[in-house]
């Protein structure tokens, strides 16, 4: 087994091979002694789908650069566990693809031996939803040298087409789960709107450095959301459209119910540590079946929504109608919460325009499972 390659020592000295794309500036502020949530991105562009590193020593995330606009490429970041200026970010720096591409790496996982799972997509210069996504998976923060696992999209076993990979879970260190996505992307003469639609959910094992098999999970059709916690044996996860958290065990494909949020509460985005239980549950957010997708969940997101698995106790945190939530993770500890936040937006539910609109621009917030307003 490899080291682990993600402690703050080595993070810090292994982003020398990516001096090209420096720490956003201006730097992010230093965060002191003050309420809780706090924000720990402050960018006018998007900061999404924040991982915490398996020791908790701090958050890797995906963002967009706004020092080199003409192409808009994404990166991968490290941020300090309370906040503050990133410790390092990382871009695509072959000079083949400067200028002329545009290079986004997002959803990154960081397995406990150090592996790297990220997508990685090259397209035309601000053709970020045209271009050609594959699951990569680095050692350590070698990202520009990361292998291709796949390329996507493909069509599952299931029959269902999958163009990207979200919110990939380390279960071992030669298997990953992750939610396949599908990209609807519309329109020709304008800019489009593209919205994303849960597929299955996946298990891929990693069987040596070039061979892998990707595997359908059953029962998992059309699929919101996935999440482990200690136990690899056990998948926490989502359906379209519905309020139940499930929990699969998947040697025996048992199932269970974990929680229920009740009718016309459709939950997704789970994230679970011990007995804590966080989705994102209601507000912006439709399930229905269209003519020319089939069934599809639109999603801009909802409230924060925890839950205390041995007791079934709700709290509910909600800023709408002014700010919505994405994608949280709860810390290895248990005891923060890190979530994309967006001003609030209803559901598009045709081809828009205006999809680069402001309020699809996220920053990252950060929550205290311990203190108000989300603590007991």
């Amino acid at each position: 087994m490899r080291p682990a390659l993600w402690t703050a020592t080595l993070l810090l000295a292994a982003c020398g091979h990516s001096e090209v794309a420096s720490v956003e500036p201006p730097d992010n502020p230093p965060l002191g002694a003050g309420t809780w949530p706090r924000a720990i991105t402050f960018s006018t562009f998007d900061d999404r789908h924040p991982q915490w590193l398996p020791d908790g020593s701090g958050i890797v995330y995906s963002t967009e650069r706004g020092d080199h606009q003409s192409d808009r490429d994404r990166c991968l970041a490290l941020l300090p566990a309370d906040g503050g200026t990133q410790r390092w970010r990382d871009c695509e720096h072959d000079g083949r693809h400067i200028g002329d591409t545009t290079d986004v790496w997002e959803w990154p996982s960081v397995a406990p031996d150090g592996q790297v799972f990220f997508i990685r997509t090259t397209g035309w210069s601000q053709a970020k939803k045209l271009g050609f996504p594959r699951i990569a998976l680095s050692t350590g923060w070698d990202l520009e040298h990361a292998r291709k696992v796949r390329s996507l999209p493909f069509i599952a076993t299931s029959g269902r087409t999958q163009t990207l990979a979200w919110t990939p879970r380390w279960l071992a260190p030669d298997q990953v789960a992750y939610l396949g996505v599908l990209e609807f992307f519309e329109g020709s003469t304008f800019l489009p709107d593209t919205f994303f639609t849960g597929q299955d959910i996946m298990l891929l094992h990693l069987i040596d450095d070039s061979t892998s098999n990707f595997t359908v999970v059953p029962g998992t059709a059309y699929a919101s959301s996935v999440a482990v916690d200690a136990d690899p044996d056990a998948l926490y996860y989502t359906i379209g459209g519905e309020s139940i958290v499930y929990r699969r065990h998947l040697a025996s494909g048992v199932i269970d119910t974990v929680h229920n949020f009740g009718s016309g509460r459709i939950v997704r985005d789970v994230s679970v540590r011990g007995n804590t239980l966080v989705g994102i549950v209601g507000q912006s957010v439709v399930w229905q079946n269209e003519a020319a997708h089939g069934w599809v969940q639109r999603d801009e997101g909802g409230d924060i929504a925890v839950v205390d698995l041995t007791t079934g106790a709700e709290l509910l945190y909600t800023r709408a109608p002014v700010w919505l939530f994405r994608h949280p993770e709860i810390s290895p500890d248990g005891t923060r919460l890190v979530v994309e936040v967006q001003p609030f937006a209803l559901p598009v539910l045709g081809p828009n325009s205006n999809f680069n609109a402001t309020n699809h621009r996220a920053d990252l917030w950060l929550f205290s499972l311990q203190d108000a307003p989300l603590g007991p």
